[in-house]
């Protein structure tokens, strides 16, 4: 077999294959003689049919069988020849008509992950810097608690800001599209008038109505958000008001703070408030830190992804999306949403390999004590024995998962400096 490969991308490779005519002749015989020895003919005893006779009646299948496996064969054998690792299904793209006497000529194409070498992993020189919390951080965050656990009360009124309105949709357009798909997924919860990151369209249109009226809302999403099929169009929502809340916060005396944990005043509940908040802040600052990483990574290294990979994995992100946006029917319209996805997919992807690549160079994997403590808290957590649970993760794989996930984290922490137990 002579094969010669082609790199015609850093992610593509072209594999002509030619099989020599005397080997597929001598493979086409074999394949006959299989046939003869099985073949029940009338006049012939079992494995006696002259091989002229099973040429004619079988010849052009025992060929196929045999061009089927001399293709997945030599694919295979090529494959590790030449260190190509598919990152995706073969392709055949060429196949020349076979003639007597002549080689069999075929030509496949793969796609894999290109080499790649990724330089400055470790002279970056980012840390993790954990915002510096104000009082008035703790106290909005304080009130924002108390909020949580405010009382609704309906009222027979028209709305003002700090009320909430519970609506359902008449219709929904989106840029002059009517979308029955949205017109069914109605809020789930009341819409908080002036609440913090609403849409300021909403706070008016809802400003100022009683139960029972219906109002037509004008929207301009911006560009960035969060729904991409709405992202920087124009919608407009026919509501109808099913009623307004007025808004009771709860007393604040010790028998509420007792419900926290043992706090006899404002202040202490606000003192531990503190503390975890400084906790987040810093597991905040230590992934915007991982963030930048990579990112300087991503724009320091210039490498290609295979396009299968970014396309498996935009499928992925799409899926993802309809079932936090609670749709069972499939998304529309899919290539737009593929279009948003795509940008996020390619650095995703980029991503996984950069933090392959330096796992990899400095030898950074998860010890079995790490394993351990992980298994250990999540059998705290669900209350299973931690024997049990390590067991059940052994034979399932989460294992594995496990030990990925940690190699993960204390290679980020190693691309900011605060990982060097490898």
């Amino acid at each position: 077999m002579k094969t010669t490969v082609l790199e015609p991308e850093t992610w593509k490779r072209v594999i002509e294959f030619e099989i020599p005519a005397e080997e597929f002749g001598a493979a086409v015989d074999a394949k006959l003689n299989e046939y003869r020895r099985k073949a029940h003919l009338p006049g012939f005893r079992q494995g006696k049919v002259p091989i002229a006779v099973i040429r004619q009646r079988f010849g052009d299948a025992a060929k196929a069988d045999v061009v089927e496996d001399t293709v997945k064969n030599s694919y295979k054998a090529a494959c590790e020849e030449h260190g190509i690792e598919p990152v995706t299904g073969a392709t055949m793209t060429d196949m020349k008509e076979l003639a007597d006497g002549e080689p069999m000529r075929f030509t496949i194409e793969t796609e894999v992950d290109p080499p790649v070498e990724i330089k400055g992993y470790d002279k970056l020189k980012i840390k993790v810097k954990p915002k510096k919390l104000k009082d008035s951080d703790v106290d909005e965050n304080f009130d924002h608690f108390i909020e949580r656990f405010a009382e609704f009360k309906d009222v027979e009124r028209t709305s003002k800001k700090g009320d909430s309105v519970r609506v359902e949709y008449r219709s929904v357009t989106i840029d002059g599209e009517e979308r029955p798909d949205l017109k069914n997924h109605n809020p789930g919860y009341p819409i908080e008038i002036g609440a913090e990151g609403g849409i300021k369209e909403f706070d008016k249109g809802l400003t100022g109505v009683s139960a029972g009226d219906e109002v037509e809302i004008n929207v301009k999403f911006p560009k960035d958000y969060a729904d991409p099929a709405a992202a920087g169009k124009t919608g407009v929502f026919a509501v109808t008001v099913l009623s307004v809340q007025e808004k009771k916060l709860p007393e604040i005396n010790e028998e509420f703070l007792k419900k926290f944990g043992e706090f006899n005043t404002v202040d202490a509940l606000k003192a531990e408030m503190r503390r975890s908040m400084e906790e987040e802040e810093t597991v905040k600052a230590k992934r915007e830190a991982h963030n930048e990483a990579v990112e300087t990574l991503i724009n320091d290294n210039q490498f290609d992804v295979p396009p299968s990979k970014i396309e498996a994995f935009t499928n992925m992100m799409i899926e993802d999306y309809a079932q936090n946006q609670g749709r069972k029917e499939p998304v529309e319209p899919r290539e737009e949403l593929a279009e948003c996805f795509h940008t996020a997919a390619v650095m995703a992807l980029k991503r996984i390999r950069i933090i392959e690549y330096v796992a990899d160079k400095e030898k950074i994997k998860a010890t079995q004590e790490e394993v351990d403590r992980e298994i250990e808290l999540m059998a705290q957590r669900y209350g299973h024995g931690f024997d049990d649970l390590k067991q059940i993760f052994r034979k399932n794989g989460t294992t594995n998962r496990i030990r990925l996930e940690i190699r993960e984290r204390k290679t980020l922490d190693f691309l900011i400096g605060e990982n060097d137990n490898k």
